[in-house]
């Protein structure tokens, strides 16, 4: 993706580059040349001719973080650390600022480093996931693709430093619930037009991703009325926080993505063949690929029968 001079966003390719820099078996390596030594992984990276300076995202011990090696190979530099995995990174045109993804607890942000003074900005997408980010050719301003649990990928305009903020295209799908936090690291999903004394079914959908639009989860949410709780994991927090809150209904209880105690559980077996399930109990065992897609259907259908209605 790039942002042109007129502030339009276009799908063209980046330039091929110049240099023979490369990924080789978790190294950056130019030519037969090491710039680095081996990682657990590396996310990205990127080349700045101009510099003679490779900027790079590596897994280092627990997460992802950003490094910067010249391409003669002298010793690495890190920019200083963030708790959150730093991925994406990528140099801006005709100057000398990095840009790169931090994937905070809350939601996501880009981060902007000027590398000869350190100098840092950022702009903030708390409650969203960032999925792309291209630069306009003066390295002024930046297009940034995103969506959130309640709408699907839009894309925002705006200066490297977040301000200036303009909406280029508008998410094709958003939903009509309102998303509040409910846990540490956990979000739920309601509808807007609760009812009094209603009390919603609760589903807690594991997702690694708990900010970014899922369109299994939204199909669910267009098909039965339910308290969809997100998060990560599913902790003691999680658990307790559900059972206090009024309007739900924790005795009707589904997770996805692991087993529960006295819940309905719809897990990924690999042993189980696509278009097969497996029933234990309460546990549903599928397909691993096929959990998030068979889940929306299977809760859906599951509440239809409860209340005897749909959404």
């Amino acid at each position: 993706m790039q942002l042109d001079a007129d502030d339009k966003v276009t799908t063209a390719l980046q330039p091929l580059r110049t240099s023979d820099v490369r990924v080789d078996n978790n190294r950056i390596v130019r030519g037969d040349h090491e710039l680095t030594p081996a990682f657990k992984a590396i996310d990205s990276f990127d080349v700045s001719e101009s510099r003679g300076e490779v900027a790079f995202s590596a897994k280092k011990d627990n997460g992802f973080d950003i490094g910067l090696v010249s391409t003669d190979g002298s010793p690495i530099s890190w920019v200083p650390a963030d708790p959150a995995d730093e991925v994406a990174v990528q140099w801006a045109p005709r100057g000398n600022k990095i840009s790169y993804v931090v994937h905070s607890k809350g939601g996501d942000f880009v981060r902007t480093v000027h590398i000869p003074t350190s100098a840092q900005v950022m702009a903030d997408f708390s409650g969203a996931r960032v999925e792309a980010l291209g630069w306009d050719p003066k390295g002024e301003k930046f297009a940034v693709v995103y969506s959130t649990p309640d709408a699907s990928d839009r894309i925002e305009v705006m200066k490297y430093d977040g301000g200036d903020r303009k909406l280029a295209t508008q998410p094709a799908v958003t939903l009509d619930v309102e998303v509040e936090s409910i846990a540490p690291e956990a979000i739920v999903l309601r509808p807007r037009d609760m009812q009094y004394n209603e009390k919603l079914p609760l589903v807690v959908w594991l997702d690694d991703e708990p900010y970014a639009w899922n369109d299994a989860r939204a199909e669910l949410v267009r098909t039965a009325r339910v308290a969809i709780v997100i998060a990560r994991r599913l902790t003691g927090q999680v658990r307790d926080a559900a059972k206090a809150t009024p309007w739900i209904d924790a005795s009707r209880a589904f997770v996805v993505g692991a087993n529960a105690p006295n819940a309905t559980s719809i897990v990924g077996d690999a042993s189980v063949q696509a278009g097969n399930i497996r029933r234990e109990g309460a546990t549903v065992a599928v397909a691993p690929e096929l959990v998030q897609s068979f889940a929306a259907h299977f809760i859906a259908d599951q509440v239809k029968r409860t209340n005897g209605s749909s959404r």
